[in-house]
């Protein structure tokens, strides 16, 4: 008699990445791991991420940016500004006619620089120096809109209630300064107006580490806390005990804040939080999560638009294999989580108008400036049009029948510009996973390869030049005669 064959189709991915779920439990448009694919492109299928390109070109060789932000005066004049790391002190660089060029400022190496705009005035802080400037051009110490002579010279600093608040000033690492609110369009940090509170010191719960805000409170993050103030209280109230390692992994998404925590093992994650309550949002890919190296938690930095929000983890290593340039991205609408892997690190991220072009831009660890999801290639200094890698790891399947063993007689994959994907499969979630087959053709790609095991893993994998790939799903074809299913 000849033998019945059925057909599992996977044709659903629009969940993205979860982990850390049983096999039966483990939503069926999920994935267990995706590289360089998003979720929230078309609804249902993984679609190749976008491109890189250098803004300007490369400042100087194997040097991290240490801070970066574009200044936009009220007039409508904007200036890109970018500190590099240096020898013995950071530079100051400004975009000028797609060329970067040294401005008059130097400062603390290595550290991270923040900078603020505040009433027509850009400053900058790095827990040592104070700069400030009105036209992106002339920096001064003393005076200006800011009165930066007499600013705190802190590590942090955020515009809340028409008053400037500064954190991480070295011998206060506990204290908020918070200056005047404007008078004549100038703020001031003497006088009855100004002051500061201290948060909590010596109470176990580490530094202020960042600032930032939410409607109705301003949110100071410690290591291991988190804490909100009205403005009209005497003194910030405790909002959890899950605080951040890093001010850059702070970000502002839709009326919330987004960070990321380390203050405790089981804790480990990224948060959300609306200055009432906070909660874990990166149980999905805890497994990647936990697959940071500790060494980058302080240097983890991100980004939001308010859309997505991503943040550079580093390297690391997931299911035996090892990843570069690793960032994380949430779909704050779809709640989708994807990996990303980038030719260089990110340290730093912001916003970017160009002409009148809304951009994501980074600053790297090899001295550049890069834009994010623009063409088709990844470009940096030296090599360009890089081809994208890309990994979908599908979840277990055991067909419903985990003791049994099964066997499939063939694997159809159907994708859009997919041709040369290869398709492999791991079998009894152990070993490494096996070619199966290479895509020849987006529709009619059918691979007779006969598996045998209890479970079984499919993977796709590859690496695209030209960009408009797209992972629609598979079909799972295996004899339904019982005869060939045994115990």
């Amino acid at each position: 008699m000849p033998e019945t064959l059925a057909t599992s189709q996977v044709r659903d991915l629009s969940n993205g990445v979860i982990q850390g779920v049983d096999d039966r439990l483990a939503p069926k448009n999920s994935v267990s791991f995706a590289l360089n694919l998003r979720f929230d492109k078309i609804l249902g299928r993984a679609v190749l991420r976008e491109g890189t390109a250098i803004v300007g070109a490369q400042i100087t060789d194997a040097k991290n940016i240490l801070g970066l932000h574009q200044f936009i005066l009220s007039s409508g004049t904007k200036h890109l500004l970018s500190v590099i790391d240096g020898a013995s002190n950071s530079a100051l660089y400004r975009l000028i006619t797609a060329t970067w060029t040294s401005e008059s400022v130097s400062g603390v190496k290595t550290v991270k620089h923040r900078f603020l705009t505040y009433l027509d005035t850009c400053m900058v802080l790095d827990g040592t120096n104070a700069t400030s400037s009105a036209d992106g051009d002339t920096w001064v110490t003393t005076g200006g809109n800011l009165d930066i002579g007499n600013c705190p010279k802190g590590k942090f600093a955020v515009v809340w209630h028409d008053q400037v608040f500064v954190a991480g000033v070295s011998s206060y690492l506990d204290r908020l300064f918070y200056s005047s609110t404007p008078t004549a369009g100038a703020i001031a940090w003497t006088g009855d107006e100004s002051g500061h509170l201290d948060i909590e010191p010596y109470h176990g719960q580490g530094d202020i580490t960042a600032l930032s805000k939410v409607p109705n409170y301003l949110l100071i993050f410690k290591d291991r806390a988190l804490k909100r103030w009205d403005g009209s209280s005497t003194f910030p109230d405790d909002l959890c005990n899950i605080g951040t390692p890093s001010h850059e992994s702070v970000v502002l998404g839709n009326k919330t804040v987004l960070y990321f925590s380390a203050s405790y093992k089981e804790s480990l994650g990224i948060y959300e939080t609306d200055g009432n309550t906070t909660r874990k949002i990166s149980r999905p890919i805890q497994d990647i999560i936990e697959a940071i190296d500790s060494a980058n938690y302080t240097s983890i930095a991100g980004f939001s638009n308010a859309e997505i929000a991503m943040w550079s983890v580093g390297d690391m290593t997931y299911d035996g294999k090892s990843y570069s340039n690793v960032v994380i991205l949430y779909n704050i609408s779809s709640q989708n989580w994807t990996c990303l892997g980038f030719p260089t690190k990110f340290t730093v991220f912001t916003p970017y108008i160009d002409s009148t072009t809304l951009k994501i831009i980074a600053g790297n660890n090899d001295g550049e400036v890069i834009e994010l999801f623009v063409g088709v290639n990844d470009n940096i200094t030296g090599n360009s049009d890089i081809g994208i890698q890309y990994a979908l790891q599908y979840p277990v399947i055991d067909f419903g029948a985990r003791g049994n063993t099964k066997e499939v007689s063939s694997v159809v994959p159907y994708t859009k510009n997919g041709k040369d994907t290869q398709v492999l499969c791991r079998i009894n979630e152990k070993n490494n996973f096996k070619p199966v087959g290479v895509v020849d053709d987006d529709f009619e790609s059918e691979m007779s390869k006969v598996l045998k095991g209890h479970t079984f893993e499919f993977k796709l994998t590859g690496e695209k030049k030209g960009g408009g790939l797209q992972i629609i799903g598979l079909d799972i074809i295996y004899p339904e005669m019982e005869e060939t299913i045994k115990k």
